[in-house]
């Protein structure tokens, strides 16, 4: 299964410890969605049809699918699971993506600051979209 990450999971090292079995297959594009900090403190995206996600798409076993659930608090409420297309180097994918029912715009976990950061680093994102849509949300550093 396809997925779709545009928050801490950007960072490999995360992505490798929580699903072992995942093969990264690249950069996506999630078009009519904005990337924000929820009141929660972590990374959460909202429908927008002016804006676009930027973000890496990885193949993920079963195992690591339902790791990751463990680790977005699937069964907690956390996180709730959906189906989206992702444009991926052209070609459209249909890809898991995890979204926050919570989408009051708030501060990142300070803990959580160095995660997206690494993210950002690892997954080679755009300065411009960074700047214009991390940036607000997650200090440098």
């Amino acid at each position: 299964m396809y997925h779709f990450a545009y928050g801490s999971n950007l960072w490999r090292h995360q992505m490798i410890m929580r699903c072992p079995g995942q093969r990264m297959i690249g950069p996506g594009r999630l078009d009519g969605w904005r990337w924000i900090i929820t009141t929660r403190g972590y990374a959460n995206i909202v429908v927008s049809k002016a804006d676009y996600v930027l973000g890496t798409v990885y193949d993920l076993s079963e195992a690591d699918v339902r790791s990751l659930d463990r680790f977005e608090g699937v069964a907690r409420g956390d996180y709730d699971k959906e189906m989206i297309m992702v444009n991926q180097e052209g070609r459209a994918l249909d890809c898991l993506v995890y979204i926050d029912p919570v989408t009051v715009e708030g501060r990142p976990r300070e803990e959580y600051i160095a995660r997206i950061n690494n993210g950002i680093r690892d997954a080679g994102l755009n300065a411009k979209y960074v700047s214009r849509y991390l940036r607000p949300f997650v200090p440098e550093g």
